[in-house]
């Protein structure tokens, strides 16, 4: 019997990033939260672990061969600048507002949060709408400004500028050392070391962009698929909530098979670990901020090509230059949105 390595991979690797990210209780948000205004950086070394994770397989299965990402959409020739900074300032923005980001909605949906699963609804509209919707004329311009081509600086990946400024060898080793210090910080910080559920969740998430890239990677070989492609939850929810609607799943990419077994993952390890619990909006003020926050992170995934998931793990683990100009923008973007929220400042005056 063939495998299908699409819809079988989304499954398979949405429901490990999902009972991962529910089990370690892992939030994009919370870590940022957490240092930004607490200065605890607990979380934030667990993300940087679940990082060095996806890096570290994602680049093994490059050089043993099994996988190739030239292909990638992160490895497109051309960067979009301002995509991703505008796109990260939006998304950055959003998660505040909403508490959490377009991955961190499904997972909390699947635990009963009506306001997370309407989040995710808004998510997923706005997402399509600028895709192929009635926003889409205003998103295609916009990302033909401040774009570069990056052949002449050695491609569209970390490495690869590096490379063409100091060596190959110089410039893996350097990359190499970042790898390593986002391992060795996790595991030399004791409070970090006791939280295990924290730290599987980290190691099991990593893991599963990494399967990512390798079922699709299979796809392409079998020319069921023009790319390889890995997790990213802004985009395929908005197909999701499509196909649900007009196309019963007859048709699913990897993406909307990620989605729903994030969710759905979720939701068992929720029943499991008892932690399941209806939760709705307690005011009309606290549904406007949800529902404003959605559509930022809807505007501002498409932008930049990916969430704190496509961009923060998936796209960081082919190396591609575009993530950490979005990590920063998302950092800029909660800083701003934190402080509204804390100090009640206008974000237009920050």
């Amino acid at each position: 019997m063939a495998i299908d390595w699409v819809i079988g991979g989304g499954i398979v690797c949405g429901a490990l990033a999902g009972g991962a990210a529910r089990f370690g209780r892992l939030c994009t948000m919370s870590a940022v939260e957490d240092a930004l205004v607490g200065r605890n950086y607990r979380a934030a070394k667990a993300w940087g672990l679940a990082l060095a994770v996806a890096i570290t397989t994602t680049q093994m299965l490059i050089a043993l061969g099994w996988i190739d990402l030239s292909r990638s959409l992160y490895m497109a020739p051309r960067l979009h600048v301002l995509g991703s900074v505008l796109g990260g300032l939006c998304f950055g923005l959003g998660m505040t507002l909403v508490g959490t980001c377009s991955f961190g909605v499904l997972v909390r949906a699947g635990g009963g949060d009506l306001r997370a699963g309407v989040s995710a609804a808004i998510v997923g509209i706005v997402a399509m709408a600028a895709t192929a919707g009635a926003l889409a004329p205003l998103r295609e311009p916009l990302l033909g400004l401040g774009s570069i081509m990056l052949a002449p600086y050695g491609g569209a990946s970390i490495n690869g500028l590096l490379g063409k400024l100091i060596g190959t060898g110089a410039a893996n080793l350097i990359c190499a050392c970042g790898v390593g210090l986002l391992i060795l910080v996790p595991l030399a910080d004791r409070r970090v070391r006791k939280r295990r559920r924290l730290l599987l969740g980290s190691v099991l998430l990593g893991l599963a962009v990494a399967c990512g890239w390798l079922a699709t990677a299979q796809a392409v070989d079998a020319m069921i698929l023009d790319r390889p492609e890995s997790l990213s939850f802004v985009a395929p929810v908005g197909r999701a909530l499509l196909q649900f609607m007009v196309d019963p799943f007859r048709n699913a990419g990897f993406g909307v098979a990620a989605s729903v077994s994030a969710f759905s993952a979720s939701f068992a390890v929720a029943l499991w670990r008892r932690e399941f619990r209806w939760e709705a909006f307690d005011d009309a003020l606290e549904m406007r901020r949800h529902l404003f926050g959605a559509t930022l992170m809807g505007i501002g995934g498409v932008l930049a090509h990916g969430c704190t998931i496509g961009q923060g793990l998936t796209a960081a683990s082919t190396l591609a230059l575009s993530a950490p100009i979005f990590i920063i923008a998302v950092l800029a973007g909660a800083k701003v949105g934190l402080t509204y929220l804390i100090e009640g400042r206008a974000m237009w005056r920050l």
